[in-house]
């Protein structure tokens, strides 16, 4: 008993659905306080190029994202969304949009479109001249759900290999990576980021936020077998330089050194509030696990690797008085 953490007394990792079923499941309740969202993360893992598309739901009268006024409603096979990505390929580009998405069969807009085909997915962005074509055959699918009672919260997380292009550019080793979010109360700051290797590996951290560190969550996951350094654990940001570290029970000690070289800015704005959600295109300057003194895994045998963090908290909060006033 003693050995569990907060996050393990909350955190459940079995769905009862598959991934399509949840990700293409339209009907999620919205309360006021509900956001839902849908990411799609394109990558080339030789250039490094990074692009993100979110879709987003909410039930909200008063609402900007991006400094855009944004509006949601549900027409039935058509939902209005807040439609926001961006690409990072040595130079930035973000735009943020308000669009009708059909979900009739897939989801598809004036901007995107992602859709079931091939035994896979087809994803674009015509104004990017980006397409992918996803192979569902080597994906990989990962869920947690956090309840605390109050705040029902889940993700639903797919990994596959892409072929196609992005800006035109056709790309070689591609990594895409989907993700439905569920979240049932206001956003708590975070720090998060994820190292994706094209060996199919990954490391990520996540530690969410209120005034101190709720809980730090840093994890690294080969071939199936995943290491959680749960005891000391540390994740650091100073400036554009992240450092982490952490201890597993099993004994693995783990040193790694990330650098942001962009930010993508988002804010989500209400009469009470601003949120603000960095995303930073990043490198992996260092990584190592070590067992008893022997280097087991390191950023040289794990193969080429393309990162992104997050910094996510509130820049406004407004007093409710003042909210309420006439």
């Amino acid at each position: 008993m003693f050995s569990l953490s907060f996050e393990d007394l909350i955190r459940s990792n079995k769905s009862k659905i598959s991934f399509d079923q949840d990700f293409f499941d339209f009907s999620d309740r919205l309360y006021p306080w509900t956001t839902i969202y849908r990411f799609f993360f394109l990558s080339d893992l030789l250039n490094k190029t990074q692009f993100m598309l979110g879709v987003g739901q909410k039930r909200a009268s008063e609402y900007r994202v991006n400094g855009r006024r944004t509006e949601f409603k549900n027409d039935g096979s058509e939902l209005k969304m807040a439609v926001s990505y961006w690409c990072e390929d040595g130079g930035l580009t973000h735009q943020t949009k308000n669009e009708l998405v059909d979900i009739s069969e897939g989801m598809y807009s004036k901007t995107f479109s992602f859709k079931p085909e091939n035994s896979g997915y087809t994803f674009s962005v015509a104004d990017m001249d980006l397409r992918g074509e996803l192979d569902d055959s080597k994906s990989k699918t990962d869920y947690v759900k956090f309840s605390s009672g109050l705040s029902p919260f889940y993700r639903h997380n797919k990994y596959m290999p892409f072929k196609g292009r992005i800006k035109g550019r056709e790309v070689q080793k591609g990594f895409a990576f989907i993700q439905k979010v569920y979240l049932n109360m206001p956003f708590i700051p975070w720090r998060w980021a994820r190292v994706f290797f094209e060996n199919g590996a990954q490391f990520d951290f996540y530690e969410p936020r209120i005034l101190v560190p709720l809980f730090r969550s840093v994890n690294f996951e080969n071939g199936g077998e995943k290491i959680e350094f749960k005891m000391d654990s540390n994740i650091i940001l100073k400036g554009s330089s992240w450092t982490v570290s952490g201890k597993a029970r099993t004994g693995e000690r783990l040193e790694a050194r990330i650098r942001s070289y962009s930010k993508v800015r988002h804010t989500f704005e209400t009469p009470r509030s601003t949120f603000v959600y960095n995303e930073m295109p990043s490198e992996l300057e260092h990584f190592t696990i070590k067992l008893g003194g022997e280097t087991v895994h390191s950023e040289d045998s794990l193969g080429e690797c393309v990162a992104n963090c997050e910094d996510a908290y509130y820049s406004r909060i407004a007093p409710l008085s003042r909210v309420l006033a006439p």
